[in-house]
């Protein structure tokens, strides 16, 4: 089992260090990258799954949060791939949809808080 699968991660830790730089096979600098590509995407992505699960389009729903979890995985962000895994299944169960959007937008959140929060690289 590889260090970014991990189930230990508590529901709601916002980034998993040990899992990125174990995603990044232990670069550092590669983890840091891949983080930063996806808190660039992530608004645009999120904005694309938000208006897939406004106009009821469940399967792209499924799709795009699946893509997206890819990245989230890799970055060791467990707290946002847990939501988007929510969303993900939701979709097709007939489930109100903006419920698991909601969490996803408060992971993501969270995320951004982070990052604003951590110092610059040199």
């Amino acid at each position: 089992m590889m260090g970014w699968h991990r189930e230990e991660a508590p529901d709601d830790q916002v980034r998993d260090e040990a899992a990125a730089q174990a995603a990044a096979g232990g670069d550092a600098a590669l983890a840091a990258d891949l983080l930063a590509a996806l808190v660039v995407a992530l608004p645009d992505d999120l904005a694309r799954i938000r208006r897939a699960v406004d106009m009821g389009m469940e399967t792209e729903v499924v799709e795009m949060a699946h893509r997206l979890r890819g990245a989230t995985r890799y970055c060791g962000v467990p707290a946002l791939d847990r939501a988007l895994a929510a969303l993900e299944q939701a979709a097709g169960s007939g489930a109100d949809l903006r419920v698991d959007m909601a969490r996803v937008d408060e992971a993501a959140r969270g995320l951004m808080q982070l990052v604003q929060d951590l110092p610059e690289r040199g």
